[in-house]
């Protein structure tokens, strides 16, 4: 069985033995690292593929969607870097342009540190107008093999025999992740109306880029949700439980597995069951604090659904600060509560790892799932 077969049938059925599969990549900076580079930007699918090689682990290698402007003539992005702090701060200016107008964006990517958005395309209602013509672009397109080419691209990379996982802002909620995750809230509160449209026209899109992705090779795709400091329970229940059931609906229905990250505070919306709602295969992460509130990871596995599978759930902070033979312990304890309580349990980080986390704290976590399921 390859490690693609396993994983996924993991996923989905359990299993006699735990995985291992810390989470590397998503320009957090571990491969960065290993790659013997300081810049996130400029880490490479190679150099996260070569990363991953260096441990006893399961990979789900999660990588972007290629990017869908390139389908519609009449939009334009365009970027332009410059450079500041004395070189150690990279500041990627971009523009968005269509008739109705330009909406502008900027990430910073600090050395040492990463990249972080910190002005985004939608600010102000009148911004959504653009928006708007964007999706309605995007509607009109009828061949989106430019999107499946460049899934295929990344599977024939990574190869046949490993699981990946294809990420955008497919969740309607996120607007296209056009406007930033608290001005959405807001945006849904006074433009309801319009931001419903614009949701549900999201919703058509995502048929296409699902259908585009599994015929692309991937395995999973990526639905995200923030946790309780970023939105309220009211907007799970008005807006992201009822968008994540239909675009499940759609994941599944194309063959394909959803996945989860919510690597901030998941309290109160765990204890309300809504990401058993959301048709979730796979979740990361039960943290508790100071990464995340759930009580416990016990406490955490009597509220999500049985059927969900786990993944986590050893803390950014353990991993960077840590001994590996507490990481061990810590481990150890995870998977052995996992195992009382007949749990689906991929262990795993708190979230995608830092530059600095321990390389001998990541062989710890494989040690330890690897010695658990010999005993």
């Amino acid at each position: 069985m390859t490690n693609r077969e396993l994983f996924k049938n993991y996923v989905k059925n359990g299993g006699k033995d735990f995985i291992c599969s810390p989470q590397i990549g998503a320009g957090a900076g571990f491969d960065t690292r290993l790659a013997g580079k300081t810049w996130m930007t400029a880490t490479t699918m190679e150099d996260t593929v070569n990363a991953c090689r260096q441990f006893d682990m399961i990979p789900l290698y999660n990588l972007g969607l290629p990017d869908v402007s390139q389908l519609v003539s009449s939009v334009q992005i365009t970027g332009e870097m410059t450079e500041s702090e004395g070189g150690k701060r990279k500041n990627y200016n971009n523009t968005f342009k269509c008739p109705l107008g330009e909406l502008y964006s900027r990430m910073i990517d600090e050395e040492l540190k990463g990249a972080c958005p910190v002005e985004f395309y939608v600010k102000e209602e009148e911004d959504l107008d653009i928006l708007e013509y964007y999706l309605d672009a995007l509607l009109e397109v009828k061949d989106f093999s430019l999107i499946e080419n460049g899934v295929r691209g990344c599977r024939n990379f990574i190869g046949e025999d490993e699981a990946m996982d294809i990420q955008w802002a497919m969740q309607p909620y996120e607007l296209m992740g056009f406007p930033s995750t608290m001005d959405t809230a807001i945006l849904a509160s006074v433009a309801e109306e319009q931001c419903r449209r614009l949701m549900d026209k999201i919703l058509q899109l995502d048929e296409y880029l699902i259908d585009a992705a599994a015929k692309g090779g991937t395995d999973f795709v990526f639905l995200g949700g923030p946790g309780s400091e970023m939105i309220s329970p009211n907007y799970y229940e008005n807006f992201l439980v009822p968008y994540s059931k239909q675009v499940t609906e759609m994941v599944h229905k194309a063959g394909l597995l959803v996945y989860t990250h919510i690597c901030s505070p998941i309290e109160p919306m765990l204890t309300n069951g809504y990401y058993n709602q959301m048709g979730i295969d796979l979740f990361e992460t039960l943290s508790e604090a100071p990464v995340g509130n759930v009580k416990s990871i016990e406490d955490a596995f009597t509220k999500l659904s049985p059927e969900i599978c786990t993944r986590g759930n050893i803390g950014l902070d353990a991993l960077l600060n840590e001994t590996p033979e507490q990481v061990y312990e810590r481990a150890w304890k995870i998977l052995d509560a996992a195992k009382k309580m007949g749990r689906k349990h991929i262990l795993a980080a708190s979230d995608y790892m830092f530059y600095d986390t321990k390389t001998e704290n990541v062989h710890a976590m494989c040690k330890a799932v690897r010695e658990f399921n010999a005993q």
